[in-house]
């Protein structure tokens, strides 16, 4: 009779125990990184908390998943208890599966003496990564001269990308700089990077970004073909009007090119020898579709009848350019040109870097384009038209058309 008396005493006991489980609940889950890429590792940490007015006791807890894989399953084998009002957390370490999607890893505490609590944990695996595209190259490459390329790195991806790092190499190639640190690029961002490459042969260049998504390390690139050209857009130097008198040779310099050109100077070649007081003559700078006059004094050796005019300049980058120009020492007109205008590692001997101030043009005129213009007869033509407009408002004109016309009557009548 004790026995049985003391049965539901007993079974109202496991019933009080029992229902103080059911206050335990998963209060939030923070990840690291906030969405994984394929293959990523990091941390999943899960905040468990007991809401009721009863400690509990937690024998172990656990993550499952066929994709995602912990990596620390053994780490809560043995827990202990949770007090009522208190909070636990559980941290896992886990790594992503190969594959994009999302997965749901559960998350099982094991109670002691009872049932368990079950949660589905939602895990973002992504793939998109940084993305690189070129905004600005040259059309064509030149050997050991160098060029901008610009390009636009972004950030399509939900996450920030930290500690990005863009590099630009390659084989025969060289970059005034050889990485750029961005830092922090969030979602959505984008940045502009500008590298000033020089290849010494025709090659690929990389471009890469480095990033950090959580304590993962991530590249993402692309490839440019360096294949070596004409350079379509940048300053093409002309001469022309060519007169060659008493060893002095004068002529126009023009830009037909699509660029302005720097440090422009004119000289005389072999078997011509430049002489003074015009041994070499500066230009400075000469923008597109511009021209200038120069003027260089020369002696020649021998029975030569002809010699070469050389041209060198300068692009924005400071790479130097030349070109020669055949001229007959006893004719004048247009120049032949010889060589095409390629790079050159400086100015020809006996010439000066020259500066960006124009040089004197013919007569003593400076400057370019308008150095040659007759203003002189200009402005007598623009007098004669003044005088002939203020004299027919005023009548002279008419009176003086009448007295011819009478003075011409009376001729006749004679």
């Amino acid at each position: 009779m004790v026995i049985f008396a003391t049965i539901p005493f007993i079974a109202a006991a496991d019933d009080s125990e029992d229902s103080s489980y059911t206050d335990v609940t998963v209060t939030s889950v923070e990840y690291d990184p906030e969405v994984f890429m394929p293959g990523d590792e990091g941390t999943i940490t899960i905040t468990v908390k007991n809401t009721g007015d009863e400690s509990v006791t937690i024998s172990r807890a656990e993550i499952y998943s066929k994709d995602v894989t912990n990596l620390n399953d053994e780490a809560y084998d043995t827990v202990g208890a949770l007090g009522a009002g208190n909070s636990m957390e559980f941290t896992f370490n886990v790594k992503a599966p190969l594959k994009e999607g999302i997965y749901y890893p559960r998350f099982y505490l094991d109670f002691y003496g009872s049932s368990g609590l079950s949660y589905n944990v939602p895990v973002k695996v992504d793939d998109t990564g940084l993305t690189i595209s070129v905004i600005d190259s040259p059309d064509a490459w030149q050997e050991d001269v160098s060029k901008s390329i610009q390009i636009r790195v972004g950030n399509p991806s939900q996450v920030t990308a930290d500690g990005v790092i863009i590099y630009a190499s390659g084989d025969g190639i060289e970059s005034d700089q050889t990485s750029y640190f961005v830092g922090a690029l969030e979602p959505n961002e984008y940045v502009d990077v500008t590298f000033e490459i020089t290849p010494s042969k025709e090659t690929t260049l990389k471009l890469n970004a480095e990033w950090n998504n959580g304590m993962n390390s991530h590249t993402s690139g692309i490839s440019v073909p360096v294949e070596f050209g004409e350079d379509t857009t940048g300053a093409d130097l002309v001469i022309n009007n060519v007169e060659v008198s008493g060893g002095t040779v004068t002529g126009d310099v023009s830009n037909a090119g699509l660029e302005d050109a720097y440090s422009v100077i004119v000289t005389v070649g072999s078997p011509a020898e430049a002489i003074e007081p015009y041994k070499q003559y500066v230009l400075g700078s000469l923008e597109s579709d511009d021209f200038s006059s120069f003027e260089v004094t020369y002696s020649i050796q021998g029975s030569s009848s002809s010699f070469p005019l050389v041209i060198t300049w300068k692009d924005e980058n400071g790479n130097t350019y030349s070109s020669e120009y055949t001229v007959s020492a006893s004719s004048s007109g247009m120049a032949v040109e010889g060589d095409d205008s390629a790079p050159s590692g400086g100015a020809p001997s006996g010439m000066n870097g020259g500066g960006r101030s124009g040089g004197m043009g013919m007569m003593g005129m400076s400057g370019a384009g308008f150095a040659n213009m007759p203003i002189a007869e200009i402005i007598i033509g623009l007098i004669i038209v003044i005088g002939l407009v203020v004299a027919w408002k005023k009548g002279y004109l008419a009176k003086a058309a009448k007295a011819v016309k009478e003075k011409l009557n009376k001729g006749d009548r004679k």
